[in-house]
């Protein structure tokens, strides 16, 4: 029996070199003859093999076995550090930035508040009992013309804005009430045509930062009585706040 053997075996490297061999004998089918052809073929892979092995670089295989090293990750480590450190930074920074604007808000509405309710009573006084024409205080008395509605204040009431302590407070038939806390500064000046002039300031501390509001506003009573000071400003106690229903 004749046998024509043909093998070929590629190798994708530099010059994509093929390794060929043929092998061609006439053999006799016997187990002798078989082997001997078996360990020859053999022979040549081994050797194929060898020098494909030998061609690969050994950075390569080296590259492909290689992992990330202690510095790479140490230094992996501090910029993620870093880059963390930065946003936290940011992130804290930006809840104080909002914490203090709401306070201080907060703050601003109370002030805003309390000033308004002053002069809606103040506006319907007809006697400023204190301070004096062209004096100073920290606290302002006078007596209401009108009432502002059942269980509320009435005709004909002295009413006191006062501030005791950090609170603002409101006092008619000896009993306080507070309408305004935080209260660093309350000045009440009236000037020699009876004109209020009313300065508050608020304070808090919000995050390890004092904040502060300030406010300030002018004020006329409208039901004084006809004197030789009097402006057009006075209604001689013909002035009535409308109440909402």
């Amino acid at each position: 029996m004749i046998f024509t053997q043909w093998s070929r075996i590629f190798h994708k490297g530099k010059g994509s070199k093929v390794l060929e061999f043929k092998e061609s004998s006439e053999m006799s089918v016997n187990d002798k003859s078989l082997k001997t052809w078996q360990k020859a073929y053999r022979r040549e892979l081994t050797k194929f093999f060898g020098k494909l092995l030998e061609s690969l670089k050994p950075r390569t295989l080296e590259s492909l076995s290689k992992g990330f090293t202690l510095i790479e990750i140490i230094i992996v480590i501090v910029i993620l550090a870093f880059v963390s450190g930065i946003t936290i930074y940011f992130l804290i920074n930006s809840l104080k930035i909002y914490t203090m604007t709401v306070n201080q808000k907060t703050l601003f509405d109370e002030g805003k508040l309390a000033l308004e309710r002053m002069c809606r009573d103040i506006r319907d006084a007809n006697l400023i009992s204190w301070p004096n024409p062209g004096a100073s205080d920290n606290l302002v008395t006078f007596t209401r013309t009108n009432n502002t509605g059942p269980s509320q204040d009435t005709a004909n009431e002295t009413i006191t804005f006062r501030k005791t302590g950090s609170n603002l407070e409101k006092v008619k038939a000896a009993t306080p009430y507070v309408i305004a806390e935080n209260v660093s500064t309350f000045t009440v000046t009236r000037n020699s045509g009876d004109e209020i002039q009313l300065f508050l300031e608020l304070s808090s501390v919000s995050a390890g930062v004092t904040l502060r509001v300030t406010l300030q506003t002018k004020v006329y009573p409208k039901n004084l009585a006809k004197d030789a000071t009097y402006t057009y400003k006075n209604f001689f106690q013909n002035w009535k706040e409308d109440i909402s229903s």
